[in-house]
């Protein structure tokens, strides 16, 4: 535990000396260590390693839930700021130089930057085999991430970083196929050379578990690039690893959950009610979901926003230091479930649903109580329906939903003007300006 602070600081200051940036500078500071002296070593690594546990955690995090929640109503405006109500408003009105979309922008680039930089560092320092692996394991996994990330906001993304700016863009399905190869060379790596103790006891925290975590991103990414039989394999991986280790971002009084600061302590954002939910997507009466997530009634969002109303911030967003899942458990049986859904396995899709509206031991209180479903078990439209409703009540603020929209409703037709009450106001977001500004491949802004 000593040697994990002791590299948790040397990693901050590590990201605060600059070293990970994607910008130059017009000057240099002399009592710095360069780059490659940093990754040179095995120390410096294993504060590299450390330090994106922080910056992800603390900044990259809130970005994939904040910006999405915004543009899928899960999340209602209450301050004025500009950035956040552009995207309430979404639509056209969304600016490609709004800070709701350069935020997400930068902070994921500049994560899966110190992730390569991780990658590139241990292929080349001389380690022991199981350090090797855990760090690149681990430097894939982050990765992969940030690559998921990105693709769920951006119809093209960056592949890789380039230190001159002008990175290639490459579309969702060479992303994917990206952060699928490398969360199977993690996989496969620690299954090969499993991590050294060394690696644990310097790098990993207790609250999680690699190798599922690993796997459980593998089963989403393969899910969302239509590999079903393999989303459903590595769903099985998790499900059934014998650790009951759930895998959290964890937090303190110096790092605190970055949800609970933006809304519960803050006036700026709050859940809407029902998790922004309308029609026949409202939750059941009973969901035991919604009073795990939400509290009591939270006033209105401003009208500008869609004057919704709102609820009062519970679950993993409740505290300063409340820890926030990596994935939950219940995503992995909802992946199997539309897995099995799409390849016209109906009755099988069923049970994995039933199993999630059922559920009444979630290890992380994420508990349905409901009864089985009593819809129609031959119509595969209505089971994904329904399979789609319960991803928006049970994997809420896991930045989940406006992907799950896209993917369950392609057709739907997002308007062009400023909307605030649609399923969401956009299909993927303009590229930021800053990008466009300083890379000559930024691609043409999608029309909305």
């Amino acid at each position: 535990m000593k040697n994990i602070k002791s590299y948790i600081i040397i990693g901050v200051i590590l990201i605060s000396s600059g070293l990970f940036t994607a910008c130059d500078t017009e000057f240099e500071n002399p009592n710095n260590p360069t780059e490659d002296i940093v990754l040179g070593t095995k120390g410096g690594l294993f504060a590299l390693a450390t330090g994106i546990r922080q910056y992800y955690s603390g900044s990259a995090l809130r970005q994939i839930i904040e910006a999405p929640g915004i543009t899928t109503r899960e999340l209602g405006v209450t301050n004025t700021f500009l950035n956040i109500n552009e995207l309430a408003k979404g639509g056209a009105e969304l600016p490609s130089e709004s800070g709701g979309i350069t935020n997400p922008w930068v902070n994921f680039l500049r994560a899966k930057g110190m992730a390569e930089s991780l990658i590139n560092g241990a292929n080349t320092v001389e380690l022991s085999a199981g350090t090797k692996s855990g760090l690149l394991a681990y430097g894939n996994l982050f990765k992969a991430m940030c690559l998921g990330s990105l693709i769920e906001m951006f119809e093209q993304v960056p592949i890789n970083n380039a230190a001159d700016g002008a990175a290639q863009f490459s579309d969702r399905a060479t992303v994917l196929a990206e952060c699928i190869t490398l969360l199977e060379d993690a996989r496969d790596g620690l299954a090969a050379t499993p991590m050294s103790d060394e690696f644990k006891s310097a790098v990993l925290w207790s609250d999680i578990n690699l190798q599922k975590t690993i796997n459980a991103f593998l089963s989403r990414y393969e899910l969302m690039a239509g590999n079903y039989d393999e989303s459903i394999a590595a769903a099985n991986a998790v499900l059934t690893n014998s650790d009951s280790t759930n895998s959290m971002w964890v937090y303190d009084a110096n790092n605190q959950n970055p949800i609970w600061n933006r809304t519960v302590n803050s006036a700026d954002l709050n859940p809407q009610t029902n998790f922004g939910l309308l029609g026949a997507y409202i939750p059941e009466a009973g969901d035991g979901r919604v009073d795990f997530y939400l509290g009591a009634d939270a006033g209105f969002a401003n009208a500008d926003a869609g004057g919704q109303a709102l609820s009062e911030m519970l679950g993993f967003f409740a505290t300063s230091t409340s820890s926030i899942p990596m994935y939950l458990p219940g995503e992995m049986i909802l992946n199997k479930a539309e897995a099995y859904a799409r390849k016209n396995v109906l009755d099988e899709a069923v049970t994995q649903l039933n199993l999630v509206r059922q559920k009444n031991d979630d290890p992380l209180g994420v508990n349905a109580n409901l009864p089985a479903w009593t819809g129609d078990e031959n119509s595969k439209s209505a089971i994904l329906e329904e399979i789609y409703k319960n991803r928006c009540i049970e994997l809420f603020l896991t930045g989940m939903r406006f992907e799950d929209s896209k993917r369950f409703h392609p057709d739907f037709a997002v308007p062009s003007a400023a909307n605030t009450t649609n399923e969401r106001n956009r299909n993927y977001y303009p590229y930021p300006s800053i990008e466009r500004e300083n890379n000559p491949n930024t691609p043409v802004d999608p029309s909305i």
